[in-house]
């Protein structure tokens, strides 16, 4: 029995609704922290954490592509710079914001609260970009005119032929 023909035009639309989903993981989760009260080391631990996932997709995608993956440690400390200064930046000003409504205090130290935020955030992060994913190769397998010599990574039709 063949699958039913799928709608190319949803397939994409739940494909970027994901990317979304993932995207918005971690500042969802900055202003969480803020929220519950947490102190700059949960934000810092939280952007490490931005920083994992990130590679684990790049070396995900790489894998795909078969292509080596090699990470300097000054890339990654650049990364980690930019997601801290993100992630900051979303944290300060939502900390703002609620000081007009409340007094604040941060806590001092990391606890199961910034553990629990940090592992739902990068959950949503991973298992969002892996259904993506997926959803991705299927559609290629599924869609029209399907060529089993070539696979679908990120929406982009790569060749295995080296012609």
């Amino acid at each position: 029995m063949t699958p039913p023909p799928a709608d190319p035009a949803r397939a994409i639309r739940d494909v970027l609704l994901l990317r979304l989903a993932s995207l918005m993981a971690f500042p969802a989760g900055a202003v969480l922290m803020a929220i519950l009260e947490r102190g700059w080391l949960s934000v810092a631990a939280l952007a490490a954490a931005m920083l994992g996932v990130s590679l684990i997709e790049r070396r995900r995608v790489w894998q795909a592509l078969g292509v080596e993956v090699t990470t300097g440690p000054q890339a990654m400390l650049t990364g980690l710079a930019v997601r801290t200064g993100l992630l900051t930046g979303l944290f300060v000003v939502t900390l703002g914001v609620l000081a007009l409504f409340r007094d604040t205090a941060l806590s001092r130290q990391l606890g199961w609260p910034d553990l629990a935020v940090i592992a739902f955030s990068a959950a949503i992060a991973l298992g969002t970009n892996a259904l993506s994913g997926a959803m991705v190769r299927i559609e290629q397998r599924q869609g029209p005119g399907a060529d089993p010599d070539s696979i679908v990574i990120e929406g982009e039709i790569i060749d295995r032929d080296p012609r």
